[in-house]
């Protein structure tokens, strides 16, 4: 049997996305609920004897068991704890950067694109918005910020805004441009056009006939930010910037993420690569994972869109 007019494929993509993005969601909402360890419970060095009277080191780091389901880091706190402790700023922090930019950079360039000068001034304006996006981004945020992250005096918390000013300031030029551009092709579609020349105004037309055919633009958007923002976490990190602040101890240097956002777990675990490799392993397939379930989720909504409106060039 065929499938109906109704019917229409799993999207699997879309689904997997969601899956992994609503359960991590749920661990940095209650993730305290979840963990088996307290954030301040360490392991401490013991000696351990069995009934056998067979004598046992213990001592951080402990390798992932029954005890500790991910393991400790080399100090004796719980990994798992710590994942659960960071999430919060991983998730919420990305997702509020993107949501700024999208908004900020969609009004704007729509706005733009349709109240903009001639079709020439508009690209010629937008090839200079695109120029600016040839700057690395996280080298400006780098350069901006080192010098107030590491051993602030600054709250996780302001630390953590600051740091998403910036991110949206500079992420913003990208999102004009994409949406200038479809404003561009649009602003010149029949529909558009006629509504002109019937004498509608201009913010009946941005209202009802441009944003509707771009919120889905605006969703798809949206979630691609969330992936750049935490793909920057994550640049950010190796040169130890941290999301929240840095703390940085001396003799030997060591970098240490305030907040336990999983950018910076990774980052401040990078000596172990060869030895206790699950110190940072573990957070790194953890962030790995969250980016592919926003990645997947972008892609399942692009492919949803496609398919519903397949007669528009525009998504």
């Amino acid at each position: 049997m065929g499938m109906g007019e109704g019917d229409r494929p799993m999207n699997k993509s879309l689904l997997a996305g969601l899956a992994i993005t609503v359960l991590i969601t749920l661990g940095a909402l209650f993730g305290g609920y979840l963990s088996p360890h307290d954030l301040q419970d360490q392991l401490k060095v013991e000696y351990i004897v069995d009934d056998q009277g067979k004598g046992t080191v213990v001592a951080p780091p402990a390798a992932p068991g029954s005890e500790y389901p991910l393991g400790t880091d080399k100090y004796g706190y719980d990994l798992l704890a710590k994942l659960l402790d960071g999430a919060k700023y991983t998730l919420f922090l990305s997702f509020g950067i993107a949501l700024a930019r999208v908004f900020a950079g969609g009004l704007l360039g729509m706005l733009l694109g349709y109240f903009g000068g001639n079709k020439a001034d508009k690209r010629s304006a937008g090839d200079s918005w695109k120029a600016l996006n040839g700057i690395p981004i996280f080298l400006i945020t780098w350069l901006l910020l080192i010098g107030i992250s590491i051993n602030s005096s600054l709250s996780p918390l302001q630390l953590s805004v600051l740091l998403g000013i910036v991110l949206t300031a500079v992420g913003v030029p990208s999102v004009l441009s994409t949406i200038k551009d479809k404003t561009l092709v649009l602003r010149d579609r029949p529909y558009v056009l006629a509504s002109e020349s019937l004498g509608a105004g201009h913010w009946t037309i941005v209202r009802s006939h441009l944003f509707p055919f771009l919120k889905e633009s605006f969703l798809i958007l949206l979630v691609q930010e969330i992936v750049l923002v935490l793909t920057l976490f994550g640049q950010l990190a190796i040169f130890n910037l941290f999301v929240g602040g840095t703390t940085m101890y001396m003799d030997p240097p060591e970098y240490h993420s305030r907040t336990n956002e999983w950018a910076g777990l990774i980052g401040q675990a990078r000596g172990f690569l060869y030895v206790n490799q699950w110190i940072l392993f573990i957070p790194l397939a953890s962030y790995v994972l969250l980016i592919m379930g926003f990645q997947l989720v972008s892609n399942g909504l692009e492919q949803r869109y496609k398919r519903t409106y397949a007669k528009h060039s525009y998504l």
